[in-house]
């Protein structure tokens, strides 16, 4: 069932800690849109991918939940895809409006719809091993590094730093707006990762994103 003009269709709404990127650690609402097809192997939101499942709400209502959970600085519009999402526009132009930082968890398969001030994309590119559709996350790449808001967010595995750095070079990414981040769904696998890729980011001068909500709860929805 697809949403219309003036709803959305949503996964899930909650009330956590950021626990990726550059606001790792803040409180904020979780706003985690339905459907995506990208189709990352290691994805840990894969019961957000379906598009007709979730539930359909209007903007209001989904800001109105959200307010009952408490109060946080942060919302944090995430997916599924959310920029594949037909009222995103509209959501976006809505929450800037009401909350002091607005960040969106994207992959870059579209290009970012809005621009304010107050709007921070996280856009997480994919590397050749996650996905067929990888190239496609990196079309857009001009638009989002030109939009000085946005960090570069990379999930690295084990053997992906070779193809990690060389689209780091081949897209001119700043390094200071790059952050990797280790592979991983379990505080064993991400610890597993993080020192080697910590080495790398000391060399290349890049940052390194935690995996707050891995190592504190685990793999699971609603955190």
């Amino acid at each position: 069932m697809a949403p219309s003009a003036s709803t959305l269709r949503i996964a899930e709404l909650f009330r956590s800690l950021q626990g990726e990127g550059p606001s790792a650690g803040t409180p904020a609402h979780f706003l985690r849109l339905q459907g995506c097809d990208v189709g990352c192997h290691w994805c840990d939101t894969k019961y957000s991918w379906d598009a007709a499942l979730g539930r359909e709400i209007t903007v209001s209502g989904a800001f109105t939940e959200l307010r009952s959970l408490g109060e946080a600085p942060l919302l944090v519009v995430t997916g599924g895809e959310p920029l594949e999402h037909p009222g995103v526009g509209r959501l976006l132009a809505a929450a800037v409006g009401q909350w002091p930082r607005v960040e969106v968890e994207t992959s870059g398969i579209q290009p970012p719809p809005l621009a304010h001030e107050r709007l921070h994309y996280m856009w997480s590119p994919k590397l050749p091993s996650a996905t067929p559709r990888w190239l496609e996350t990196w079309a857009h790449a001009e638009r989002f590094v030109g939009d000085p808001r946005t960090t570069v967010k990379i999930v690295v595995g084990v053997n992906d730093h070779d193809d990690a750095l060389r689209l780091i070079r081949e897209h001119r990414l700043p390094k200071p707006r790059v952050m990797l981040m280790p592979e991983g769904l379990t505080d064993a696998a991400v610890r597993a990762g993080v020192g080697p890729l910590a080495e790398l980011c000391q060399r290349e001068g890049l940052r390194l994103s935690p995996r707050l909500h891995v190592w504190l709860w685990g793999a699971e929805r609603g955190v």
